[in-house]
């Protein structure tokens, strides 16, 4: 590998990287049963510490974040058994801006994308951008990014699944649209070891096709993790 080569693509402006990612922030909105992202300021310089430390309290599922199998799977591989070269690929964006709330989707929408951008191939992750991270910074209660978004329906999940695609995620809290019960999505994807994606930040700046990067931390045992995001994207030509 040409090393020096990948460091100046990276430093091209016909690169352009997109972070994905939200702030990890005490008031940002949280699934109703887990806990809320907290940070303590432990050591301070106005204290007359040496060093500046907090400690932080918060779910697996905090923020931007990956689900591992593990997560509705008994047995299934936690976050930490992820081989690295999953975090790293390509990645196709379905826009769903137009979808209505509480509407999951159906396999007709990633058959509308694939006629107009190419195809989803194996290995490939697989986001749809429903426009609902313009929600994120509202104050609490955060009443329109925690009701009725829209999501994936099952079919939808299981055509991914045969297409073998390695992530699929939102800009949603849950891949499920809002008011499922029975989790159809996350049982189908989970099940056959597609990580799940969740709480994704700025997917309506992407193009149809970008190279992903992401880094969950290697949580052991966890069923999930916060990660960062990035998107790296070709630069439009003039």
């Amino acid at each position: 590998m040409d090393l020096d080569a990948l460091a100046a693509l990276f430093r091209s402006p016909q690169v352009r990287l997109v972070d994905l990612t939200h702030p990890l922030a005490p008031d940002m909105p949280v699934w109703p049963t887990h806990p809320r992202f907290t940070q303590e300021l432990i050591e301070s310089y106005d204290r007359g510490d040496v060093a500046c430390n907090h400690a932080l309290c918060m779910s697996e599922h905090s923020g931007t974040h990956f689900d591992a199998p593990l997560h509705f799977v008994r047995d299934g591989a936690a976050i930490d058994q992820i081989e690295p070269l999953r975090f790293f690929g390509r990645m196709a964006t379905i826009d769903c801006s137009k979808v209505a709330p509480r509407h999951a989707i159906g396999i007709e929408t990633i058959l509308d994308f694939e006629t107009r951008h190419g195809a989803i191939r194996p290995g490939d992750a697989v986001f749809f951008h429903f426009g609902w991270d313009a929600h994120w910074t509202e104050p609490a209660p955060h009443v329109a990014f925690l009701a009725d978004w829209p999501g994936l329906s099952e079919a939808a999940a299981g055509w991914l699944v045969e297409r073998q695609v390695r992530i699929a995620g939102s800009d949603c809290l849950s891949l499920d649209a809002f008011g499922s019960t029975e989790f159809p999505a996350h049982r189908r994807l989970l099940g056959a070891g597609v990580l799940i994606g969740e709480n994704f930040a700025r997917l309506g700046e992407l193009p149809p096709f970008a190279f992903l990067v992401t880094l969950p931390l290697p949580i052991r045992g966890g069923s999930g993790a916060p990660l960062r995001a990035i998107a790296v994207v070709g630069a439009p030509t003039s």
